[in-house]
């Protein structure tokens, strides 16, 4: 099995609190109503959130299953791997995600994220695919930013 990691560091005006709670929290929540087009829900299926757990977020288009690898709400960091689902395309066996937020003095955060694909065998990934994967990571989180700025009143 082949290990490609490819890292991605946003800066948000949001702040770590606030953007944790939205994409870790209350993603169940938050997640349709921000991705009107593309996420139709976010259900835990087994465990209680924590660390073993498994959700499923159902898509317009497909699924995909993760299994909760951390979650650290004092220093702001989640780590999660796609196991199962639609986005598992060839040759892909899994997805690991990591990411934590860093309070910025103004008030919103850094986020830092880092991808591990997994690939069948000795498969190779093309740099174009790295580079729509981190384009579509960085929409992703601007699309809850952008959700949760247009909704001042979320806590």
């Amino acid at each position: 099995m082949g290990v490609v990691t490819t890292e991605i560091e946003h800066v948000s005006v949001v702040s770590p609190s606030k953007l944790f709670k939205a994409m870790v929290e209350d993603s169940d929540n938050v997640f349709p109503k921000a991705f009107t087009n593309y996420i139709k829900s976010v259900e835990l299926i087994e465990g209680d959130g924590g660390p073993g757990s498994i959700k499923k977020v159902t898509l317009a288009e497909g699924y995909v299953k993760h299994k909760v690898d951390l979650v650290d709400e004092e220093n702001y960091a989640y780590h999660y791997t796609v196991v199962e689902g639609s986005v598992l395309l060839e040759p892909l066996e899994k997805v690991s995600y990591e990411f934590k937020l860093v309070g910025n003095p103004d008030g919103g955060c850094i986020i830092k994220s880092m991808e591990k694909h997994y690939t069948k065998g000795d498969a190779q990934l093309s740099e174009e695919f790295l580079k729509t994967n981190k384009e579509r990571s960085a929409w992703f989180i601007k699309v809850v930013e952008d959700y949760l700025l247009a909704n001042p009143d979320y806590n």
